[in-house]
């Protein structure tokens, strides 16, 4: 039934509607619901529904609790569902909100995460927000489809579908279009096909990664808001659900491809596990005949060059329908991975002893275990830095090849677009003389304007690794990067078509790994220009100088401009003077208009930055700080900068 103090208030459409099913939640459910309620986007805009499924623990006296005292909150009681299918269900048949988001009723949300979602989806047209997720408590969130923000993407282009939990913002048009739900029938998984299938139908998905938008918290006890399903049966049936509906959307083919790899690596280990675990031999048996059925219509050779060396002896494994030796196998994957293992090298290839390698009674071909193509390209870095004139990158250092008997195929620089399967591949020009430890010296130029085969590279981050075939690919860099990690280098300037473009390469701080970004997606120029005001040798003149770290801009790029209340009554283009490495100046003077002149503290200096269609305004301080005791001057129009400046000439006199 419903709480009597918690009826849903009528009124203007809301624009988002938030679920939580909850069962057993306490105390966590108290911070969950709270979350929702300080929401900055404000109550008034949400419509609140919590379903307790038939909690024994106070969950449902502390909701009703909350919502007799918040008018906002609608709580559903009913009996246990067995699932959180059911819960959410139920809430989609009462939602009202333009948008619908599911919150479980363990976690709980940043303050400002409904209201940036919301501005998201209007602002792109977007049809699902996928927020930032910090775990808590020791739970491991995913990472790698939040490294960016993304104003619009899909599955092909990003890592989201590498995140299916529904803790994001749906539009509940494409929900009820689509008839979308949640599937009861299975008992594990029961969020992932409505996540899927919402990407799939999207109209656009948006990817904030730089608002910890949803806190991901590991109960102590380690249950869950619902239950906890054992077994392997319940995550055969997942997978071929899943399976199934990506393969009723994508066409056979990479894109599918790319999808299945997500189930086979994540989703495989846990039902291996689970066959492990099975106590009853028959039951062990009919499950893994489930699985090799399975397997036979959706194991493809595409989907198995996604995978690990060892990933692809394990469906070796259950497609030659040996049990036993999978379970071996298994164990071993669990304890190493893919992490150092004895190696043979032979014939110029390189072989993991994984288990039954070279086996007589098992006769598993060599294949199996050839981690050549896996191996890293070793390398040393020479030089990496943009060219500022032109804004290309250039690269120089040493390359060996992975091979005992040289490269297997020609090495490369992989460009690949971060959390998507775009990528570029440029061949390296390579010395032919080698030094004793095999090393060549090496030399590549990437011009952003023909790097992605011909055509400029699309604004986002790219990330730069060696690669030798399609496989063994090394991210490229190391700490010692000219710097690159503390002081990125930034190139700002028109395009061949009148446009703007900003290129920066830069290092990340762990790693030294070198990334080439495209917009200003991480690192924004108008941080790079520094502005400092002082008074010229008249009384009516202003003089400005300004310091950028951004090469590439045109001679008239930087200019100062007074604005009153009318808008700009004086301008001056700023000359560049000379560069200093990475960093030049420029200086603009301008004689102060009459109007100016006279009403001193309703005019302001400010700069700007041009670069084709690229502009950027930077604020004007005084050119240097106060002298020792003196009180800062007031404001910050003309005449509290021109009287702070002349107190400091005053000062040095």
């Amino acid at each position: 039934m419903t709480s009597p103090a918690a009826k849903a208030p009528a009124g203007p459409i809301p624009d988002v509607t938030v679920i939580t099913g909850a069962y057993n939640s306490m105390p966590y459910i108290t911070r969950s619901v709270t979350s929702v309620l300080e929401q900055t986007i404000g109550t008034d805009r949400l419509q609140i529904l919590v379903i307790n499924d038939g909690s024994t623990d106070g969950t449902g006296a502390e909701l009703d609790r909350l919502a007799a005292e918040n008018p906002a909150l609608t709580v559903i009681h009913q009996e246990n569902s067995g699932g959180p299918a059911g819960p959410r269900n139920v809430g989609l048949e009462r939602a009202t909100g333009r948008y619908v988001f599911f919150l479980d009723a363990d976690d709980y949300l940043g303050r400002e995460t409904l209201a940036r979602m919301v501005e998201t989806a209007d602002a792109n047209g977007t049809d699902v927000v996928v927020g930032k997720m910090i775990g808590v408590n020791g739970r491991n969130a995913p990472t790698s489809m939040y490294h960016q923000n993304l104003a619009r993407t899909d599955v092909f282009s990003s890592r989201v579908y590498w995140t299916l939990n529904p803790m994001k913002l749906f539009r509940r048009e494409l929900v009820e279009q689509h008839k979308l739900r949640f599937r009861p029938e299975l008992k594990v998984g029961q969020d992932q096909p409505f996540t899927s299938a919402a990407y799939l139908h999207a109209d656009g998905i948006s990817v904030i990664g730089d608002y910890e938008c949803v806190y991901w918290v590991k109960r102590d006890d380690g249950g869950n808001n619902t239950s906890v399903t054992k077994g392997t049966a319940p995550r055969i049936r997942f997978m071929r659900a899943m399976f199934e509906l990506v393969g009723e959307h994508v066409p056979d083919g990479p894109r599918r491809d790319h999808l299945l790899a997500r189930h086979y690596s994540i989703d495989l280990p846990h039902t291996i596990r689970q066959l492990r675990r099975e106590k009853n031999a028959g039951d062990r048996q009919t499950a893994f005949q489930d699985m090799r059925e399975m397997f036979a219509q959706w194991y493809t050779e595409g989907a198995a060059a996604r995978l690990s060396v060892i990933e692809r002896l394990l469906m070796e494994l259950v497609r030659r329908g040996d049990l036993d030796d999978l379970i071996a196998a298994s164990k071993y994957h669990r304890k190493l991975g893919d992490l150092d293992a004895e190696h043979l090298v032979e014939n110029g290839r390189v072989y993991a002893r994984y288990p039954f390698f070279r086996d007589p009674a098992r006769n598993i071909p060599d294949g199996f275990y050839d981690v050549t193509d896996e191996l890293p390209v070793p390398f040393r870095v020479g030089t990496a830095g943009l060219d500022a004139a032109t804004g290309v990158v250039h690269l120089t250092g040493r390359v060996k090849a992975p091979a005992p008997d040289g490269w297997s195929a020609p090495p490369e620089m992989l460009l690949k677009q971060r959390g998507g399967i775009v990528q570029h591949r440029l061949p390296l020009l390579l010395q032919e003389k080698r030094d004793r430890d095999g090393y060549q010296d090496f030399r590549l130029d990437i011009d952003p304007a023909t790097a992605g085969g011909g055509e400029p590279l699309a604004e986002a981050l790219w990330d730069l690794s060696l690669a030798c075939g399609d496989a063994n690919v090394t991210r490229f860099g190391d700490e010692n990067d000219l710097n690159l990690a503390k002081q990125p280098a930034m190139h700002a300037a028109p395009t061949h078509a009148g446009s703007g473009q900003v290129v920066t390469l830069y290092a990340t701080r762990s790693t030294g790994h070198l990334t080439l970004e495209l917009g200003e997606i991480k690192h924004r120029a108008a941080k790079r220009f520094e502005a400092a005001a002082r008074a010229g040798a008249r009384g009516d003149e202003l003089a400005v100088d300004v310091r950028a770290t951004v090469s590439g801009l045109p001679a008239d790029a930087v200019r100062l401009d007074v604005e009153g209340p009318a808008g700009v009554v004086a301008s001056a283009v700023a000359r560049p003077g000379r560069a200093a490495g990475v960093t030049r100046t420029y200086r603009a003077r301008l004689r102060l208009p009459r109007e100016a002149r006279k009403r001193r503290d309703a005019f302001t200096p400010k700069i700007t930055v041009r670069a084709g269609s690229l502009a950027w305004t930077v604020p004007v301080r005084p050119a240097e700080p106060e002298p020792a005791g003196a009180a800062p001057p007031a404001g910050r129009g003309l005449a509290a900068m021109l009287r702070s400046a002349r107190s400091r000439r005053a000062a040095r006199t």
